[in-house]
């Protein structure tokens, strides 16, 4: 697991330098912008995607994957994404809604083809009418705040070994993320002895990388959001703090 927001290192108190938006590139002129945004998009939202899948049809791991591909490759082709309306709420609410239409019509269809008729098809517009049980709606939630933590993980990690910071990343790895799982966090000494560092730099690591951390979540936050607004009622929602 990630660093909790309780730490004071979580205090958010501006936005992050990188404030350039995917959601908001997906409707781009250009289409390698919105081929580059909707695969910033899928990256965060198809664990999500696959777990509601499970959950709401009790489809296996394979077929929860294969709509999943499916559901994206329809969103790409046929711009649903783009439609999104900052005005009318929350990105993820939007991709939810659209991934329910979708499912809801896929297995539709698929019931359908065992007996031998065709499918109704169920349009975007009609997506707000699909049934969100409070279930699949928390695992969602659940599952895209785990996918953005992810990301920026592995954001911290590639910055990490593009810097040189191999040994920072091996403290904050094995400190915050497998000792915090498991709970059972080594000593700074242990931890200094395993890696081969001095012992007053665990520290040192510790703060730079946790805030190294908080930033590429408050970045992926952004990208993940069309408008400030978006932006800072993810934040407030994620990590309990409120951006300046």
């Amino acid at each position: 697991m990630a660093p909790g927001p309780e730490s004071e290192s979580w205090r958010v108190r501006r936005f992050p330098e990188t404030r350039i938006s995917v959601v908001g590139a997906l409707a781009s002129d250009d289409a390698a912008t919105r081929e580059r945004a909707t695969g910033a998009v899928i990256a965060a939202y198809r664990v999500p995607v696959i777990a509601v899948l499970q959950r709401r049809w009790e489809l296996s791991i394979d077929d929860a994957e294969d709509l999943a591909h499916d559901f994206f490759a329809q969103a790409l082709a046929r711009d649903w994404l783009s439609r999104y309306d900052p005005g009318k709420g929350r990105f993820r609410t939007f991709l939810r809604t659209c991934l329910l239409a979708f499912a809801a019509t896929a297995h539709e269809h698929a019931n359908r083809q065992k007996r031998g008729g065709g499918a109704d098809h169920l349009s975007l517009d009609e997506a707000s009418a699909v049934a969100v049980h409070d279930d699949v709606a928390e695992v969602f939630d659940r599952e895209w705040t785990r996918s953005v933590l992810s990301v920026a993980l592995a954001a911290l990690q590639k910055e990490c070994e593009e810097h040189d910071r191999a040994s920072t990343w091996q403290v904050f790895e094995a400190y915050d993320i497998e000792g915090a799982a498991d709970g059972d966090r080594p000593t700074y000494d242990v931890l200094a002895q395993c890696i081969g560092i001095p012992v007053t730099q665990v520290a040192n690591y510790l703060s730079w990388a946790r805030r190294r951390f908080r930033e590429h979540v408050l970045t992926t936050l952004r990208e993940l959001t069309a408008s400030d607004a978006e932006y800072r009622d993810e934040v407030r929602s994620l990590l309990g703090v409120t951006v300046r």
